[in-house]
């Protein structure tokens, strides 16, 4: 067994600062994309809580285009851990910091899981480890978009498991000059499914993996045997266990899509009655099921849609070179510059491969998934975040001869981009909605007061239901020109809220213009300002108006970034304010009053 040096005290020292730094970013509420929620946690905590959330189109069953397997895995698991920590008290919720923290630890561990795969595959093609892993580390990629619960950290996750599999079979044949071991295989197969199930644009990233998997094998095979026909038989046996991890995870997939999506149907043949997923590791179960519906194929539903311009169009159209001269730099500084260059430099001597295997796929890899993606007209930099490994792997070893003239730029750069993504943009909109839930679900000591009732907030009840007082109390939160809110950071299950006689309505009005908006909320109950103003500074703002609506309670609050101008609007001397809160959307109004633009406001209407 190959042993290898160890990290300097030094690299130790600075992964170890740089690895805090992303746990401190990991658990910041910046807000990137909605996707970091829709596309994963939105479903898996409203299955596993009960919460009442909003299905995004992708997993609405008339065409599911996404699969629910990975998210199962990478928050769905972490949600059942955090279910049975908080037991099943029926008087408690699940606040909304504890639902964010355990995605976000979830996908912090995953980053590790990245980085020991980095300095892996480093070690064994002799190139720098420690280079890779303080470059990784450092990457606001790494700090920012992977600690995020993106199917993009998943699809960097998966490409790296991959590309490290891929390591070790190069080593056993460099070594060994046999074929691949039919364990290394199979598991590479259950990668490249678990890619494409994960994002379909894996496959463009995967491919030159494949490639080199086959030529691998064809070279061992073919000095051995001259007759051709006993080549191919040879090489179609070879590949059998990659193929068959492909077919197994795939049929996995498909079978747990076509369940979960209520496309296919699981029934006991002897009463009818629907059988559950886990009853289904039963053998006694086997012997009385049914099966009736059809498959569902996530992976094809997906690539359908996105054929159809049209509806490329609903998620916006970008120009065919925005990947390369927008998204890349802005992605990768001046790594990606030393990329471009190395590259130009190598077709001009024409060095198509490199004496190392594994960064001829890496290369291979990085240039067809941006060449590739290029081609599609929906260019989101989070498409190009898989980049980090070719990137890393294939310039650690140049960038440890530039020492001093790369560092300092990548730092400074990286460093302002993960204050930008990781810590500002977009940042206050979890922390108010934190907020909105101890108030609107866990108030207590409700007192009339004419046609109003005040009620108290105790932070040391955080997460204790409203105590039942036979009074109905309702809040109605309003986002405006914020970002998609995830109902499930919410924690609201409206069964047991209402046992406690406590409701929630969640509007998007998103699409109204200002006067619009104002008019809307006229329609909606209103406080009396002058008392909740009071109200407020007697118990230093822990203080919940509701006004009597007929028969309950009612209140209305307004989310909206303080790049929508209401400082002359009654209820704004109220107000919750929130900071730092990038709105990076309006960068016009940003620029004409920067002072007054970086706050997220929170509005008793």
């Amino acid at each position: 067994m190959q042993t290898y040096r160890p990290f300097s005290k030094a690299t130790w020292c600075i992964y170890l600062f740089l690895l805090s730094i992303r746990t401190l970013i990991a658990f910041s509420p910046s807000y990137i994309h909605p996707d970091e929620y829709f596309q994963s946690a939105e479903v898996t905590a409203g299955r596993v809580f009960g919460f009442d959330v909003n299905i995004p189109w992708e997993y609405k069953p008339e065409l599911p285009c996404r699969s629910i397997l990975v998210p199962s895995i990478t928050t769905g698991i972490p949600f059942l851990f955090l279910k049975a920590w908080l037991g099943n008290n029926s008087n408690h919720y699940a606040t909304t910091q504890a639902i964010f923290f355990t995605q976000r630890l979830a996908f912090l561990l995953i980053t590790l899981i990245i980085d020991a795969a980095f300095v892996r595959m480093a070690r064994q093609i002799k190139r720098s480890p420690s280079i890779a892993l303080l470059l990784v580390s450092s990457s606001y990629v790494t700090l920012a978009y992977h600690t995020h619960p993106f199917s993009n950290t998943v699809e960097t996750l998966v490409l790296t498991l991959s590309a490290a599999v891929l390591s070790n079979i190069i080593h056993d044949h460099d070594t060994h000059e046999r074929v691949t071991p039919a364990g290394m295989s199979f598991l590479l197969g259950i990668l490249f499914a678990v890619g494409v199930f994960t994002r379909i644009t894996f496959v463009l990233f995967g491919f030159p993996f494949g490639v080199m998997f086959l030529y691998l094998n064809w070279r061992v095979i073919t000095p051995e045997h001259r007759s051709r026909i006993t080549c191919i038989r040879n090489f179609a046996f070879a590949c059998l266990p990659l193929a068959l991890g492909i077919a197994i995870m795939s049929f996995v997939a498909i079978m747990v899509d076509s369940i979960f999506f209520e496309k296919l149907l699981l029934f006991n043949k002897t009463n009818g009655a629907p059988i559950l997923f886990l009853e289904l590791f039963s053998p006694k179960t086997w012997t009385h099921l049914g099966v009736k519906g059809s498959i569902t194929v996530t992976m094809l539903n997906n690539l359908v849609y996105n054929m159809d311009s049209e509806n490329l169009a609903k998620h916006g159209l970008h120009p065919r070179f925005f990947h390369v001269f927008l998204n890349y730099p802005v992605l990768f500084g001046n790594l990606a510059y030393l990329a471009t260059k190395t590259m130009v430099q190598k077709a001009r001597l024409g060095e198509w491969t490199s004496q190392s295997k594994l960064v001829t796929a890496l290369t291979y890899a990085g240039i067809s998934g941006i060449g590739l993606l290029s081609v599609m007209p929906h260019q989101e930099a989070r498409f190009l975040t898989p980049l980090i490994l070719p990137l890393v792997i294939t310039l650690s070893g140049r960038i440890s001869r530039l020492g001093r003239k790369f560092w300092p730029l990548w730092l400074l750069y990286n460093g302002i981009m993960a204050i930008v993504f990781g810590v500002i943009h977009q940042a206050r909109l979890v922390p108010a909605m934190d907020l909105i839930q101890r108030q609107s679900l866990g108030f207590q000591d409700c007192k009339p007061k004419g046609e109003h009732t005040l009620c108290l907030i105790y932070p040391s009840q955080s997460g204790k239901y409203h105590f039942d007082d036979g009074e109905n109390y309702t809040t109605h939160i309003v986002f405006y020109k914020t970002y998609m809110p995830p109902h499930h950071l919410f924690g609201y299950n409206s069964k047991m809220a209402q046992a406690h006689s406590t409701t929630l309505k969640i509007s998007d009005w998103r699409q109204l213009d200002r006067s619009e908006l104002l008019e809307a909320l006229k329609r909606e109950p209103q406080v009396d300002q002058s008392e909740l103003r009071k109200a407020q500074e007697m118990n230093d703002k822990q203080v919940v108006m509701f006004k009597r609506d007929g028969i309950s309670y009612n209140r209305t609050i307004l989310v909206a970034p303080s790049t929508v101008d209401f400082s002359n609007e009654p209820f704004y001397e109220t107000r919750e304010s929130f900071a730092p809160h990038g709105n990076f959307d309006h960068m016009d109004i940003i620029l004409q009053r920067p002072m007054s633009s970086y706050h997220m406001n929170l509005f008793y209407i």
